[in-house]
């Protein structure tokens, strides 16, 4: 092929794409395993490092968001998470189904808050309008929106379709909605008015899913374009396969604010987990970074 022939063949594909067949081009995905977190010219004393994380009114002394995957947070597990200075999502829908009430619903969120910290009820975007009033009602501090895949409109044939964006916007209470993994699905869905946009998608039974890292990316450029319509910054958490502190400083590292994690990473007695903070700690410090927000400006690099 003469040189000309190439730079227009890279031209006509785009550069980062990859040709799959003549009517076929795509990006290629990087995960968190692929990615390196440069040092920095300074390191910095682990005592220095800030590990907090702010999203609206609240500030949190871990940038960990836990859910049940493998079995429901209880009240125990939330009050244990919320100690650690992490934020505890309680699974509404579970708690409902146990007790359809809302008055044992507002007693089973009392029960955390009584021990002075956050939490988070979290529902699906099938049952939001159904449930999101009881958590309110209840005072949970953050309202979680989440399925595998949400987008800020869903649409049916019937016109029954939940659109996030005035719903959103009614609600006297901070909102986490996702997930996403694209710059479009993410920048919708900061428009709705949200406070953070959960990131990850990984459905291979689906053939649905992008690698986390650049998902993440992907959301980061949405981030910047909204902060520029709007002058609202919007936070990212990432929710994926992320269990250790180096997934934790590279999700950070590629522009999450916070990570999603079973309650297991960070409560279930694991010695390698109860090593996740201080290495986390660590990482930022050998990097010489001592806040979560300058940390997502380390240089990283792909293997």
């Amino acid at each position: 092929m003469r040189s000309d022939e190439g730079v227009e063949r890279v031209a006509e594909i785009g550069i980062g794409q990859i040709s799959i067949g003549q009517g076929k081009h795509a990006r290629q995905g990087i995960t968190l395993d692929d990615v390196s977190i440069v040092p920095a010219r300074r390191i910095r004393e682990r005592a220095d490092v800030d590990l907090s994380w702010k999203i609206d009114a609240y500030r949190f002394g871990l940038p960990f968001m836990a859910g049940g995957i493998e079995r429901p947070v209880d009240v125990a597990d939330a009050i244990a998470i919320g100690e650690l200075g992490g934020l505890a999502m309680v699974d509404l829908e579970a708690v409902w189904a146990e007790a359809p009430d809302a008055g044992a619903l507002a007693a089973h969120i009392a029960k955390i808050k009584a021990a002075d910290v956050r939490v988070a009820a979290a529902v699906s975007g099938d049952r939001a309008e159904e449930l999101a009033p009881h958590a309110i009602s209840a005072e949970a501090d953050i309202l979680v929106i989440q399925d595998p895949v949400i987008s800020a409109e869903a649409v049916s044939a019937d016109g029954s379709g939940l659109n996030l964006k005035p719903f959103i916007r009614s609600l006297d209470i901070p909102v986490i909605v996702g997930g996403c993994a694209s710059y479009s699905a993410a920048l919708h869905l900061m428009r709705t008015g949200a406070a953070g946009v959960i990131v990850g998608v990984d459905r291979p039974e689906l053939g649905i899913g992008v690698p986390l890292a650049t998902a993440i990316g992907d959301a980061r450029s949405a981030r910047v374009r909204h902060l520029d319509e709007t002058g609202v910054y919007c936070h990212i958490l990432a929710r994926g396969d992320i269990a250790s502190a180096a997934d934790v400083a590279k999700a950070v590292a590629c522009g999450a604010d916070a990570v999603i994690v079973d309650s297991s990473v960070l409560i279930g007695g694991d010695p390698q987990n109860d090593d996740l903070v201080e290495h986390l700690r660590d990482a930022m410090a050998l990097c010489g970074y001592t806040d979560l927000k300058a940390f997502q400006k380390a240089e990283v690099v792909v293997r």
